[in-house]
């Protein structure tokens, strides 16, 4: 059986990794579909700086020094969630 606290965690998967579509550099993506570069992914190769703004999060290339995405909060705040969960090994 499990406990009261194993049940409270797995309401927080939303915290492990989720991403379906991955926001990318377009710069970075097509360097590296051009085999411009040795790095094996776009993880690997893409230097991206993310965080918030007067207008709400932006999405920053370091390697192009250019703008990803802004996104725009209109003025509201938004739920966010920066508790970090790891899994454990069994």
């Amino acid at each position: 059986m499990s406990s009261k606290l194993e049940q409270d965690i797995s309401k927080l998967d939303y915290l492990f990794n989720q991403i379906k579509e991955p926001i990318v550099c377009v710069k970075c993506s097509d360097e590296l579909t051009q085999g411009l570069t040795d790095a094996k992914s776009i993880q690997d190769y893409s230097r991206i700086d993310v965080g918030f703004t007067d207008r709400g999060l932006q999405i920053w290339c370091q390697r192009h020094q250019l703008n990803i995405c802004h996104i725009n909060f209109e003025g509201k705040m938004p739920e966010a969630d920066f508790r970090c969960l790891e899994k454990k090994n069994k």
